[in-house]
């Protein structure tokens, strides 16, 4: 799909994601370099702020936020509409006719599509001119909305993975902890599934297994010169542990427990661990109240300690006609006051390191999930999108179906990649 409009970039619209956006707002382009607002001294600056909504109680928190800025801010007046439906499908028109938000939501997922498309104001002089500690993200939230040496968004939230467990079923195998590392995991899944325990469940998804292969020394995807690297040598032993271990049956996909996902298969018993986000407390909670688990750190490989961090920012339409106002609302929104309203919600984990105590002080449960972001690896595979997702995945189901080597997985994921690419 290509952009409409002035602005011409490769767009890669991804699957299952539906999500919200306000109409635009804005027609003069803004160049990021500390605009001043067209608007009389005075008089009132609008703003719209884009969003999506996965609940209710999310569009009530940004009200509240909201409110606070305002209350901060009487010269600006803030609107909040939530699209429903293809969030991608619907920003990619407002962006290229200049009738974006001010600032909207951005999943690290699609960024770098969005910031090579130049649609995005970098941040960097308002940063500076706001004195805004960013020191206070951590360092793979920041990098996750980076692009060519300019940040152009800033988290508001984040999810890692850890390892969840039951304890049950793990005793029943004589276990009486979740394994620290994966190497203990082997061990640990060979006396469950003597005991007719299945180990653990996991998709056939680089967003869950790509920690083994950085963990084993090795790297998909080369940030800097935005590309793939699938057939560097190096990929190889990750791979081939996670192909192993589903060869072994020591990891056993959701489809084959008859589901979309780890999830309903954990709530019902059928599985010992499995390594999900945060999601899952309150899938649980809503599931299967009764059922007693623990959520342990993300195991380590190798002495390694990668995990995937999933992470949405604020950003700003280039094309914003209130670039300072714009910027000082998108800060507030990241800022320690709103931060700690979406602590005490409990809605979401904090992005701020500063504000993740209050957090964990009310969702004590959440620490794994917190503690992960520190070593964790942004699901952000550049311009590439989900082009990339989609020829790794489908490449590492073909092996594991027809016992393909690691080696052979990998060049057909850069061929499938490089077809995907051509056309």
């Amino acid at each position: 799909m290509k952009w409409i409009g002035t602005h011409v970039g490769a767009w890669l619209a991804l699957g299952g994601m539906a999500f919200g956006l306000v109409a635009g707002c804005g027609t003069s382009p803004a160049n990021g370099s500390g605009n001043s607002s067209t608007a009389p001294q005075g008089s009132t600056v609008n703003l719209k702020l884009g969003m999506w909504s996965s609940s209710p109680a999310e569009k009530q928190l940004v009200e509240q936020q909201i409110q606070a800025f305002e209350q901060q801010n009487p010269n600006i007046h803030v609107d909040i509409q939530v699209i429903t439906g293809d969030y991608l499908q619907a920003l990619q028109p407002m962006l290229a006719s200049h009738t974006a938000p001010d600032i909207f939501y951005v999943d690290s997922s699609y960024a770098a599509t969005l910031e090579s498309a130049g649609v995005l104001a970098p941040l960097d002089d308002y940063i500076q001119k706001d004195d805004v500690d960013v020191s206070d993200f951590s360092p793979s939230l920041l990098k996750a909305f980076q692009w060519q040496g300019h940040t152009y968004g800033l988290p508001k939230d984040f999810n890692t993975m850890a390892l969840e467990y039951n304890p049950s079923l793990l005793a029943k195998a004589g276990i009486q902890s979740p394994p620290k590392t994966w190497e203990e995991f082997e061990q640990d899944a060979q006396k469950l599934r003597a005991h007719g325990i299945t180990p653990l469940s996991m998709p056939i998804d680089v967003a869950r297994y790509y920690p083994f292969v950085v963990d084993a020394g090795g790297s998909y995807f080369d940030a800097t010169a935005d590309k793939a690297t699938f057939t560097n040598t190096a990929n190889e032993p990750g791979l081939k542990f996670f192909m192993d271990n589903l060869e072994q049956k020591n990891i056993v996909t959701p489809k084959d427990l008859g589901a979309d996902w780890a999830g309903p298969p954990f709530a019902q018993g059928k599985v010992a661990m499995v390594a999900e986000g945060a999601w899952l407390v309150p899938f649980m909670q809503q599931t299967a109240p009764s059922l007693k688990y623990g959520v342990a750190d993300f195991p380590s490989l190798n002495g390694q300690d990668k995990n995937m961090v999933f992470t949405v920012a604020y950003c700003m339409a280039k094309s914003t006609a209130h670039p300072d106002e714009a910027a000082k609302l998108l800060f507030f929104m990241t800022g320690k006051d709103a931060e700690r309203m979406t602590a005490e919600s409990g809605l979401a984990i904090p992005s701020r390191s500063s504000v993740q105590d209050v957090f964990l002080q009310k969702y004590p449960d959440y620490k794994a999930f917190v503690d992960g972001v520190k070593d964790a690896i942004p699901y952000n595979f550049g311009t590439l999108g989900q082009n990339f997702v989609d020829a790794i995945n489908k490449a590492t189901e073909a092996g594991v179906l027809q016992k393909l080597t690691p080696t052979q997985v990998l060049n057909l994921a850069q061929q499938t990649l490089a077809t995907q690419e051509s056309q």
